[in-house]
């Protein structure tokens, strides 16, 4: 199974992708395997059994050909996508129960240049999207904007995806931000009582069209330092392919 860790910059991709596999081992009787896409990592937490800096940076991308930070990373991402006959098959050595997928910090560069190419990497019949939401953004603006990011990614993508708290040992709001991922009428109307003009009414919008579109949904909680959540994600990866599942 696949799980391809999603999400704003600083949503904790890198920490979950630790804790979950780390908690993978030491629980279960699967073998887990951690896969870096990110370029611009000074460091791991985790050993890579696939590291794309093995074949470039972004700083060595800037150098070379003398880009800024945000162009070498769009760079990286198509370099990606030009080396597929050397990075897939390096992808493909790596086989275990449970391979989870580590994205550049910036997920708008992978999500917006072509991040469905690299998709096609691995194996689309059985990956999973975690997209999470940080506890910066655990507000109703916070979450509007996130519940949006998140469609975008589904559409993008074309994969299973489901949200996850992340970080929720920073926050002693988790309660109302489960109730108001639940229920994305309560979200609504929740919006309409915050002050603003224009930003207002943008997230309002965007609110009616996440009601239109997102069911319920299961929340799972989690915090890469505390471990909270480690055995609800484990078990949802399970329940999105299985056909008695409520998130297929």
């Amino acid at each position: 199974m696949d799980i391809i860790f999603l999400g704003p910059a600083g949503s904790g991709k890198t920490s979950l992708v630790k804790s979950f596999s780390d908690w993978i081992k030491n629980t279960q009787d699967k073998s887990v395997s951690c896969i870096n896409l990110d370029p611009g990592a000074d460091y791991l937490p985790y050993n890579a059994d696939f590291d794309i800096r093995k074949f470039f940076t972004v700083k060595s991308i800037m150098e070379e050909e003398k880009l800024g930070p945000n162009g070498a990373l769009v760079r990286a991402i198509e370099k990606i996508i030009e080396m597929e006959d050397i990075i897939k098959p390096e992808i493909e050595k790596v086989r275990a129960d449970f391979r989870l997928i580590d994205l550049p910090g910036q997920l708008e560069p992978f999500l917006f240049h072509s991040g469905e190419k690299i998709i096609k990497y691995f194996d689309r019949e059985r990956m999973l999207g975690v997209f999470l939401i940080p506890a910066e953004m655990f507000d109703p603006k916070g979450i509007a904007i996130t519940e949006l990011l998140s469609l975008l990614v589904r559409l993008k993508l074309e994969i299973p995806t489901i949200n996850v708290l992340s970080k929720i040992d920073l926050s002693k709001n988790v309660e109302e931000v489960e109730v108001l991922l639940k229920s994305p009428g309560k979200l609504r109307k929740t919006l309409k009582n915050i002050s603003g003009g224009l930003e207002k009414d943008l997230v309002i919008i965007a609110s009616k069209l996440i009601e239109k579109i997102v069911r319920e949904q299961r929340i799972i909680k989690t915090s890469a330092k505390t471990l909270d959540g480690m055995n609800d994600l484990y078990d949802v990866c399970y329940e999105v392919f299985c056909s008695c599942g409520d998130l297929r």
